[in-house]
């Protein structure tokens, strides 16, 4: 490999370069979101609240119908009050029926109607419920994305110095072989080879790793590499005081949770409607027939007809279930609320450590990518002098050395510096 090389390699991290893509981000965000199953689960758990919330069900009336028909056999004996007996043996009497009947509760207290905005409130948090878990996948999926492509920089690298390595050796072949060098120096390039193509091949390793894990997230072949063929690009520096803000407006953990205080108020209010009456409306149709031979005064009766009627259930004394019930709820509302701060602090928490570490991380980038360019250059002066022989095998190795361990360390800031701008979008509630 021509020295020149290094500084193609240093063209493939750039941060603000463009490449031909094979698939790209959106496309793998786009494959998941279909195909995950935490998200199947998410939206049929929304739409289950959009059934619940749709249904009206506590508004509407109770119609059902009742039928029944039954027959007995009886030994029966009547004394009258002249002493005359009637007996009858095996007398059969029948019974039957049918009524249509319904039940209309038109007051309760209000409870109906916060049931309903209950369900709404439900389907609110079940909506976000989604929305978070497509956040956490579309991180975890551009996380894994990267990482791929990080994991695949470093394999160029490791490819490079294995390239180094073997022009290493045979240079001390050949010098060896001429009685140049000593059998120490040849054996030793020989060694540094084996270690180099051993790394390279826990690199390679390392890079089907990481396919297999973002494979994992977009639910398709586990075997499918060399796809991802993109570039790291960094957004411009966020602003903290305006990652704070969007985070107390828009992230999606602490909507959940005033939708929560929001939920915990009602259940304050709907406490207090076991304090008032219950009115129910009921009316229907009903048909009855009997059949009694046992009987001495007539052996048929039968009737049918509409009614209808009204029935107020007045709560007095009910164990003081409903003082202990809106207590209870009042707690609850206390609780939530302080849930809530909790979650607050922690998002805030975890924002300013995760700015702290996206800003440094910035910074160590700029330093990162000019070492990587001196030890590239300083590298290729070295592979000079060893092929003229004015500098040792154990000094060319540790400029080798120096080179790779300054890849790593951009690679490892480069990938920190996205996934924290990543993790910084996805608290702020910007990462859609």
């Amino acid at each position: 490999m021509k020295p020149k090389l290094f500084c193609s390699f240093l063209l493939l991290i750039s941060f603000f370069c463009a490449k031909t893509q094979t698939l790209t981000l959106a496309d793998c965000v786009q494959q998941a979101l279909e195909s995950n199953y935490g998200i199947q689960i998410a939206k049929n758990s929304e739409n289950i609240s959009r059934v619940n919330l749709k249904s009206y069900s506590v508004f509407l009336p109770v119609i059902y119908g009742d039928a029944n028909y039954r027959s007995s056999y009886n030994n029966s004996k009547i004394e009258r009050v002249n002493g005359e007996i009637i007996e009858f043996h095996n007398s059969n009497a029948l019974n039957d029926g049918a009524s249509l009947n319904m039940n209309w509760r038109i007051f309760d207290g209000l409870s109906m109607f916060f049931t309903n905005s209950k369900n709404k409130v439900l389907l609110d948090i079940s909506t976000l419920n989604t929305v978070l878990e497509i956040e956490q996948l579309i991180a975890n999926v551009s996380a894994a994305y990267y990482n791929v492509w990080i994991q695949t920089k470093l394999l160029e690298a490791t490819e490079n110095i294995v390239d180094i390595s073997m022009q290493r050796f045979n240079i001390a072949n050949s010098k060896y072989q001429i009685g140049a060098i000593s059998g120490l120096e040849y054996r030793q390039s020989k060694i540094d080879l084996n270690a180099d193509s051993s790394q390279l091949m826990l690199q390679k390793q390392a890079l089907t790793n990481a396919y297999i894990s973002l494979n994992t997230l977009m639910n398709r072949d586990l075997t499918k590499e060399n796809y991802v063929q993109d570039t790291l690009t960094l957004m411009p520096l966020f602003n903290y005081n305006q990652i704070v803000d969007s985070a107390l407006q828009n992230n999606s953990s602490l909507l959940i949770y005033q939708k929560g205080i929001r939920l915990s108020q009602m259940e304050v209010k709907n406490s207090l409607s076991q304090f008032f009456p219950s009115i129910d409306f009921t009316t229907g149709y009903q048909y009855s027939n009997a059949l009694t031979p046992a009987s001495v005064t007539s052996i048929q009766s039968m009737s049918h007809g509409f009614y209808w009627g009204l029935t107020a259930r007045i709560p007095i004394f009910s164990r003081m279930e409903n003082l202990r019930n809106n207590k209870v709820a009042k707690y609850q509302l206390q609780n939530a609320e302080l849930q809530y701060k909790d979650v607050e602090l922690s998002v805030l928490s975890a924002l300013a450590e995760l700015y702290n570490v996206y800003k440094n991380n910035h910074v160590l980038l700029e330093f990162e990518m000019e070492n990587v360019e001196i030890t590239s250059e300083t590298l290729e002066i070295a592979l000079e002098k060893y092929r003229i022989g004015s500098l040792s095998g154990v000094e060319f190795r540790e400029f080798q050395r120096s080179y790779i361990e300054a890849v790593k360390r951009l690679m490892n800031a480069s990938y920190q510096a996205k996934v924290s701008e990543i993790g910084l979008q996805l608290l702020s509630g910007k990462l859609k």
